[in-house]
């Protein structure tokens, strides 16, 4: 990152010359917002940061701190001229603004808004007060106080929090305990409104006929058709679309939204007749009429087709159908277009570009909120938090998930919670926490088990083989791959979305002795990467695959440089070491014991298996010639904590320079490959 003296020298604390006293009537102008970014970071800032910026609501105090904390947290660099983002996450620097902010107020006032965060940024009176168990009448001098304080404001019959960094603050001076009991607490009342709402639409349908109706509940732009679908319940929505298409003199609108909505929602009943049938209507539009730009019911068909395409390993096709339903997306409804973007930011994600996904989140967030109800915003925050846990971002993608599970009535969409709680629960068990992981799956099962409309996802099913081959051995997970989910091993989607799941079900199936769910497994992903060979993280996926079944340690090594993927990597590690230090035969032992032509023996060999993973990776990356900075984009830390993990390197290997670490790494590799082809040649024996 090129960066100018103006960032790097700027002092933590300096404070721009700005009213930082009082706020900006209104959301602060973009120029307003342009300048007092330039004022501290000493130069003009890119658009998407501006529109980040937008965060700060009408607190240009906020947005200044919002720029030091970005300089502080390396979360900016400067690139032709201009300060650009290259991460989006809200600085601590805000947070910590924000929590001194609250506890300037009375701890009255300071309970009322922690409760309403936890029902989500927008949020109304008599839930608060069903949460803290008082009346409405009781609580007027809190949300006096908070109305005064500038952290909420009123929008027609709702509250709302004056902007996204003051919400985001407040739900983080919540402790994490109290923060998953009260946001449970809030999903039940979520779940009652929704059906309070569901039974409002079946009054309207049986006293108005069949019609086009807004959802009054949701954003006033949306069909009940859509908002039904959106809110889980996908065969409803269905039957509501069909009886609009069959009146008669419905305006052209109208029939685009209702073919759509038929479309979205028998793809989202799922495999079998659903998805056929989605796909039947998608190529029968397509036929007719082709694509053009505001056709949204022609672009639903191309994001299906694209979406059906992609899951049986037609990775390029399935890509070149979503991104032109993006790029005709441009004049279509926000409401409409979050399902185009949503559906290629998570192939994008897939293919591990992680920016460009996050870009297509971002529009679809600013698209949402910047109407004039925000509707629907749980949509961005799930898929984010999924993109987040295959980045490695464990904290960012509790966060998001969190968000995402919370969300209700207007900003709540049901057919999405069920992926948030699998991410909470992979996490967890990333994280170690297997009762925590147990709970999420556990909500996620009665998510899936109510019927709600979800996009249909080989994650539900994967996260609960981890699950159980934690808590209960490879042996019962082997019998869940048999049974229940027999259908997953030879699932492509499967090793698509997790390009992980392919090594740990070979190691699964070689710890259980299960020679057909091996060759399965490696059948499947030699034919998606024989499909797609240009595409570098299949064949990935089919190497890191192979080489845990073939015992290859110059192929795991390879892994461990090349992957993406921080659990594949962790994988590769894991079983890279075990092969050196702990099956490497006597032999081999005794040969690299003797000191080599450039100095290097056992010693510093058994001294590398003390490494931690990420030293080891870090190691690796060392090995073939990666810089620092290089180093720190790969393995998602600071250029700063690389250097740190070089320094403890050095000191565990006895070793003072990058070129002995080279070396390390070179006879590391080269060893477990004499072990690898001694074992080859005594089982020809």
């Amino acid at each position: 990152m090129s960066t100018r003296p103006a960032i790097e020298n700027r002092r933590p604390d300096t404070m721009p010359d700005v009213a930082v006293g009082g706020r900006i009537s209104g959301p602060l102008e973009e120029d307003t917002r342009r300048q007092i970014l330039l004022d501290v970071l000493g130069a003009d800032a890119g658009r998407e940061l501006i529109d980040f910026a937008a965060g700060a609501g009408g607190d240009p105090h906020l947005l200044a701190e919002l720029a030091l904390g970005l300089v502080e947290e390396g979360l900016v660099e400067e690139r032709d001229g201009a300060v650009r983002l290259a991460a989006r996450r809200i600085p601590c620097r805000v947070l910590t603004a924000v929590s001194r902010q609250l506890s300037g107020l009375s701890a009255a006032c300071q309970q009322f808004l922690k409760v309403a965060a936890v029902l989500g940024r927008s949020f109304r009176l008599e839930d608060v007060s069903g949460m803290l168990g008082r009346s409405s009448a009781s609580l007027l001098a809190p949300l006096d106080e908070a109305l005064v304080s500038g952290f909420v404001v009123e929008a027609d019959c709702r509250l709302v929090f004056r902007s996204d960094f003051l919400f985001r603050g407040v739900v983080e001076s919540i402790p994490a305990t109290a923060r998953g009991a009260l946001q449970r607490e809030a999903m039940g009342i979520s779940e009652k409104r929704a059906q309070e709402i569901e039974e409002r639409f079946e009054t309207i349908g049986n006293s108005a006929g069949p019609c086009h109706v807004s959802e009054e509940g949701v954003g006033g732009q949306c069909s009940r058709a859509h908002s039904l679908i959106m809110n889980g319940k996908a065969a409803a929505g269905v039957r509501v679309a069909e009886s609009v298409l069959a009146s008669p003199g419905i305006s052209r609108a109208v029939r685009l939204d209702a073919e759509a909505s038929v479309i979205l929602g028998y793809f989202l009943l799922g495999e079998g007749r659903g998805t056929e049938k989605a796909v039947e209507l998608s190529e029968q539009i397509l036929r007719e009429r082709g694509t053009r730009p505001g056709d949204i019911a022609a672009l639903m068909a191309l994001t299906t087709l694209s979406t059906v395409r992609w899951r049986a390993g037609e990775l390029s096709e399935g890509l070149s159908l979503g991104c032109a339903a993006v790029r005709y997306s441009g004049d279509a409804d926000p409401v409409w277009r979050l399902h185009f973007q949503l559906a290629l930011a998570g192939k994008r994600a897939n293919l591990r570009e992680f920016d460009r996904a996050e870009s297509l989140i971002d529009e679809v967030d600013v698209g949402l909120r910047g109407l004039l109800a925000p509707v629907w915003t749980a949509a961005p925050a799930a898929m984010r938090a999924r993109i987040f846990l295959q980045s490695g971002r464990l904290g960012d993608a509790r966060r998001q998930a969190e968000a995402a599970t919370a969300a209700w009535e207007r900003e709540a969409v049901p057919m999405l919670r069920p992926l948030a709680f699998s991410v909470l629960s992979t996490m967890s068990l990333y994280l170690g926490d297997l009762p925590a992981a147990i709970e999420h799956m556990e909500r996620m099962r009665a998510d899936l088990a109510d019927g709600q409309a979800v996009l249909e996802s080989a994650q539900y099913a994967w996260t609960d083989v981890l699950v159980t081959a934690k808590r209960d051995g490879p042996r019962a997970a082997v019998d869940l791959l048999s049974g229940t989910y027999g259908h997953l091993p030879t699932r492509r989607s499967l090793y698509i979305e997790d390009p992980s799941s392919a090594a740990f079900l070979v190691r699964l199936a070689r710890d259980a002795g299960d020679s057909d769910l091996k060759r399965s497994v490696l059948e499947t992903v030699d034919g998606i990467a024989g499909d797609n060979p240009g595409i570098s993280i299949v064949g990935l996926t089919a190497m890191h695959a192979n080489a845990l079944a073939n015992g290859d340690p110059a192929a795991l090594a390879h892994i461990i440089v090349e992957s993406p993927d921080p659990v594949s990597v962790a994988l590769a590690t894991e079983e890279l070491a075990k092969l050196y230090a702990v099956q490497a035969p006597a032999r081999w032992r005794q040969a690299v014991s003797q000191p080599s032509a450039d100095g290097v023996s056992l010693q510093s060999v058994t001294c590398w298996a003390r490494l931690s993973e990420m030293e080891r990776r870090i190691s690796y990356l060392v090995s073939v010639g990666l810089t620092n900075r290089q180093i720190a984009r790969r393995v998602h830390l600071s250029a700063h904590t690389v250097n740190y993990h070089l320094r403890k390197i050095y000191r565990k290997l006895g070793i003072n320079t990058r070129v002995e670490l080279a070396r390390q790494a070179a006879t590391y590799s080269s060893g477990a490959a004499v072990y690898s082809m001694e074992g080859e040649q005594g089982n020809a024996v």
